[in-house]
């Protein structure tokens, strides 16, 4: 198998993964949501959706770093195939030490770290550079499209890291003091921003993989 046949078959299959197994995540977390579910029914179903949300954190780099390889096979040579191996590789590793490691200890915060640090430059690269590229021409409007995506897509998991955390402090107490009306509304009313930040993403997968397929159109 040829280096672009295998980053091919990541780039669709991450897509398709990552976008089908985090449906799962965000049905587990509306269930989870309701009031007349027993306590341990919500944190059982918010654990099944934290363990089914592992796998598709780590597509996010596979599928950035299969994208670039992609990109150098149709002509499209902004990223030496060294460096992005190197990005993926450490985007990879940061991805396990936020998931397998305690929170707080130091190498999760050394994987948070980096993981912003690569969020930020798909942010600041992919924007700006699309936009010059496009303008100048260089790039084709469905690659374009794909950039703009990524980028989205890197902006609401930041957003999605921060709405997150008063989630997390909320379902602390449900395992603390059981359900009560005011901690279901204050927790229907933290997940909002969580579930926009979450339909951000799946708008962003949607974009890039109909950018692919609407290429010969653009």
């Amino acid at each position: 198998m040829s280096l672009a046949e295998a980053a091919l078959i990541t780039h669709v299959l991450g897509w398709v993964f990552w976008l089908g197994t985090d449906l799962g995540v965000f049905l587990s977390c509306r269930y989870a949501e309701r009031g007349n579910l027993s306590a341990e029914t919500r944190l059982t179903l918010l654990e099944v959706g934290m363990k089914l949300d592992r796998l598709p954190r780590f597509a996010v780099p596979l599928v950035w770093g299969s994208g670039v390889v992609l990109s150098k096979q149709l002509g499209y040579d902004f990223i030496p195939l060294g460096i992005c191996f190197f990005i993926t590789i450490a985007w990879v590793i940061a991805t396990y030490l936020i998931i397998f490691t305690s929170p707080g200890s130091k190498q999760f915060l050394i994987g948070i770290r980096l993981q912003t640090l690569f969020y930020g430059m798909v942010i600041i690269g992919m924007g700006g550079g699309s936009s010059w590229l496009l303008y100048n021409g260089e790039i084709p409007l469905w690659l374009a499209l794909k950039w703009y995506a990524y980028v989205l897509i890197a902006a609401s998991a930041l957003a999605l890291e921060k709405y997150f955390i008063p989630v997390v402090e909320d379902f602390q107490l449900l395992a603390a003091e059981g359900g009560n009306d005011q901690l279901n509304s204050k927790l229907s009313s933290d997940l909002k921003p969580v579930y926009l930040a979450v339909l951000a993403i799946y708008s962003g997968t949607v974009v890039a993989g109909l950018s692919g397929l609407l290429k010969p159109l653009l």
